[in-house]
């Protein structure tokens, strides 16, 4: 009972881990090497001990993986006398499903089938076994991450309970990097050539916002959205008036009226009485 009580504060800590960035890649391989307890049902006349092992998978889905696992278990009898070793050797196959898996704290659940292989002269040959039990895998980098395990091992022939306990770490290889679209404006970052649009600018097929008048202004700056093609702007969007008359250069015939100087609809300086000399000098 004590050992299914410790399982349940196990599994409950795991999965009261937050996520952050993400880090199970889809397609990619793993291997890993872990260390760990092995706790036998108080029947099978066997002493707790530690493991050795290994365990090797692809993963299918950013959310589900198969793995297969290796792990050595020395231990003595109890009650016969001499408390002669047992060395036992645990195989078998894994599916396991990710939670939050754009994480980088992922934890996880598993469930297998495989064997138990005992190796003593008076207790050889393989026993069927099934296991279950979560973990979680707290990535240090894109593809090294601390992997912790525990599992509910049931040896069916014998029908035992055994508790299995690990700690190991997990290398990654391969396998897709998960596109996202940063600015969330529709294009994917990897095609994205303007990354950081502001949310809710229209944009391209590339990603950039829209220049409707092809002036170099995008549209959702641009104060003056109807500008003719060619015509050279600032940075407002709007044509260039250089001498400040309220007429834009690519229209005004005296582009070099004095400031202040009233202008007609063309940018010349008006001259009221028709005698030939523009008001600001008449």
């Amino acid at each position: 009972m004590k050992k299914f009580i410790m399982l349940a504060v196990v599994l409950l800590a795991m999965f009261a881990v937050g996520a952050a960035q993400a880090e199970v890649r889809a397609g990619s391989f793993s291997f890993t090497p872990f260390v760990g307890g092995y706790f036998f049902e108080g029947n099978e006349n066997l002493k707790d001990t530690y493991t050795l092992g290994l365990r090797a998978g692809y993963n299918l889905t950013e959310n589900v993986g198969l793995e297969g696992f290796f792990s050595f278990i020395p231990t003595e009898m109890e009650g016969v006398p001499g408390e002669p070793r047992e060395n036992l050797y645990s195989y078998g196959l894994e599916g396991l499903i990710h939670f939050f898996p754009e994480g980088s704290v992922v934890p996880f659940i598993a469930v297998g089938v495989g064997g138990i292989h005992y190796g003593a002269d008076f207790e050889k040959g393989d026993k069927l076994a099934v296991d279950y039990g979560a973990g979680v895998k707290f990535f240090i980098t894109d593809n090294i991450a601390l992997r912790a395990d525990v599992r509910h091992v049931m040896p069916l022939n014998d029908k035992f309970n055994d508790l299995l306990v690990s700690l190991g770490l997990n290398f990654t290889f391969g396998g897709k990097e998960k596109v996202v679209d940063s600015d969330n404006d529709g294009v994917l970052d990897d095609v994205d050539e303007c990354p950081n649009t502001p949310l809710g600018v229209a944009v391209d097929q590339d990603g950039c916002p829209l220049d409707s008048d092809k002036d170099g202004v995008f549209d959702y700056l641009d104060k003056c959205p109807d500008t003719p093609a060619g015509v050279a702007v600032d940075e407002d969007g709007c044509p260039l008036d250089s001498d400040k008359d309220g007429v834009p250069d690519y229209l005004d015939k005296c582009p070099d009226t004095p400031a202040g100087a009233k202008v007609d609809e063309n940018g010349c300086p008006l001259d009221s009485d028709r005698d030939g000399v523009p008001d600001y000098l008449d």
